[in-house]
């Protein structure tokens, strides 16, 4: 039995106050694993002074207030197995899944840091969790076989791919339709709605669309 451990930065999630934007991103996870950024902690919501860059030159002339610069990122442990010499299969044995926010790449327009743009800017943060949540329970479900060990793993690794990638397209999609249903934190009651749903998600992250 074969280990293989790798770590897979994926998505980078920017999210201006009145434009929902996600990008790619090809990031260095740190040799020993460690994950840069801040950590989502139910217990420690964002504060103004973890948005630390400086807006852009043209800031004074854009609707949007602010901009949270987030990262989700996955780490896989796996094994491969023999199949009495006639197949290989690869299992995964442990996954991490991390959520975090850059401070030096997310940025409030001077004056504009209010609470409900705050607000607003956390409830994105909370719905990247949802999905952290997502990927973290379901990537460890996935499996695949192959006639050699090492077709078993590059399956493996694909298969893992793949579905990390459908979950954060889902994120993305509800990332969009938050910042619509808000008017991206203007609309009171929509904002009202969405905190209380992405609440419920955070009690049972299976239930996300």
């Amino acid at each position: 039995m074969q280990s293989v451990a790798r770590w897979c930065p994926l998505r980078v999630v920017a999210i201006p106050l009145c434009a929902c934007l996600i990008g790619f991103a090809a990031l260095a996870a740190a040799s020993d694993g460690s994950v840069s950024g801040i950590p989502w902690n139910a217990a420690t919501p964002l504060t103004w002074d973890l948005f630390r860059a400086p807006p852009p030159a043209d800031a004074v002339n854009r609707t949007e207030a602010a901009a949270i610069h987030m990262t989700i990122r996955w780490h896989a442990q796996y094994s491969v197995v023999s199949n009495g010499g006639s197949s290989w299969t690869g299992h995964v044995q442990s996954v991490t899944v991390t959520n975090t926010m850059e401070p030096s790449l997310s940025w409030v327009v001077l004056g504009k840091a209010d609470d409900r743009v705050l607000q607003h800017e956390q409830a994105h943060f909370d719905l990247n969790e949802v999905y952290r949540r997502k990927l973290e329970a379901l990537l460890p479900c996935i499996q695949a076989q192959s006639v050699t060990k090492e077709g078993a793993i590059d399956a493996l690794h694909a298969a893992l791919h793949r579905r990390a990638n459908e979950v954060l397209l889902q994120l993305q999609a509800a990332q969009a339709e938050y910042d619509a249903e808000t008017g991206h934190g203007s609309n009171l009651s929509g904002q009202a709605r969405w905190e209380a749903q992405i609440a419920a998600w955070l009690r049972n992250a299976a239930s996300a669309p």
